[in-house]
């Protein structure tokens, strides 16, 4: 009996082995998981486990010779513990491929061409500045709405870094999802259908010792042909990490043709109390002008503490607090990538507790 085991394990040990000759698999990903208490002012107060960009995923690449390798991604999100959460919160999405997921060749010497579905530039350009990004404090609450993607049917290249300089562009087509060829219009109607949210997205960034520095910027069409609503957006923004760390985030969205310009900033800061433990600290501020209403726009304010466990496992406590204006309608955690949203009120002002744990593996 010990013998066939010892056969079978050897025989299956081959087969692993002969795979991982002919092509190398990485697996990885992370869990982070929360328990949010989320105070919804006028509104349902809710409890319970949140997801926050958990994910999993595969990726590989090949040698193809001459500094030039294939490689690939496949990345699933997960949400783990209280279900789907909203089913509009992209946090929520648990399709599979939903997060980056792309085909494309790497060159030693030029750079990197992908094809498939993954951040813009645009989104990526300040996404690490945020400290406290897949959150319900995430700043993506009142920055980045519409801006801040992950686009398919994209077309990405980035360059190499040179002394600290890179750069990112990527164009993305019609975000409905289907292939060339079966968006057919309707004869004789105004509404003919051309590619819907198409865009541009282009960031350089500055990245050497402790100093960080990115300039944005992204234009997306939407819609009909008798409207051509499009955006245009822009920010910039930098930081320097020491025992102390301050960002600072400045962006501006343009509707061209209508209304709802928005103009916002987030500032924050971290002190590294040990090499284990963190305080941090941030400020959001955004002034909305939608439908030409005054008093639209919002704050938000965010206090929190973390503590490493290891380099793969950090335990996190956060207070956040949304304020909006009279007539502003924003939510905490909305168009982040956490399971955990409060609820839609005008002038409302939610708030919310959270502890959690992130592990990377």
């Amino acid at each position: 009996m010990n013998m066939n085991k010892t056969l079978i394990a050897l025989a299956v040990a081959g087969v692993f082995a002969s795979s991982a000759a002919t092509a190398a698999v990485d697996v990885y990903g992370q869990a982070n998981v929360s328990y949010d208490i989320v105070n919804n002012d006028s509104n349902r107060d809710s409890q319970g486990v949140a997801s926050n960009g958990s994910r999993f995923g595969l990726k590989g690449s090949e040698d193809l010779g001459g500094g030039l390798s294939a490689i690939w991604q496949i990345e699933n999100q997960i949400a783990i513990g209280a279900g789907l959460g909203g089913t509009e919160n992209p946090g929520s999405n648990t399709s599979i491929a939903f997060r980056d997921t792309f085909a494309g060749l790497k060159s030693d010497t030029a750079g990197t061409v992908r094809l498939g579905r993954f951040d813009t530039p645009y989104k990526l350009a300040t996404r690490g500045m945020d400290m406290f990004h897949n959150t319900l404090a995430d700043n993506r609450s009142l920055m980045g709405l519409g801006h801040d993607v992950r686009a398919s049917n994209s077309v990405g290249f980035n360059s190499l870094n040179y002394s600290g300089f890179s750069a990112a562009a990527s164009y993305f087509g019609d975000q409905g999802g289907t292939a060339p060829g079966f968006n057919t219009p309707t004869i004789g109607t105004a509404n003919t259908l051309f590619n819907t949210n198409e865009g541009f997205s282009i960031a350089g960034m500055y990245d050497a010792g402790p100093y960080h520095a990115t300039a944005a910027y992204q234009t997306i069409s939407n819609g009909l042909s008798n409207t051509n609503i499009s955006t245009d957006a822009w920010k910039i923004g930098g930081y320097s990490v020491d025992a102390f760390a301050l960002n600072g985030v400045y962006e501006r969205i343009s509707n061209r043709n209508g209304s709802g310009d928005a103009s916002a900033w987030y500032l924050s800061g971290k002190y590294n109390l040990t090499s284990a433990d963190a305080l941090k600290l941030a400020y959001t501020d955004v002034n909305n002008h939608v439908n030409e209403a005054a008093n639209s726009g919002a704050k938000q304010y965010s206090v929190g503490y973390d503590h490493k466990m290891s380099n793969r496992t950090t335990l996190y406590a956060l207070y956040t607090k949304l304020d909006n204006d009279q007539n502003g309608n924003y939510l905490l955690g909305w168009n982040s990538a956490s399971t955990s949203v409060s609820n839609a009120g005008i002038g409302q002002s939610p708030s919310a507790f959270s502890a959690g744990m992130k592990h990377s593996f």
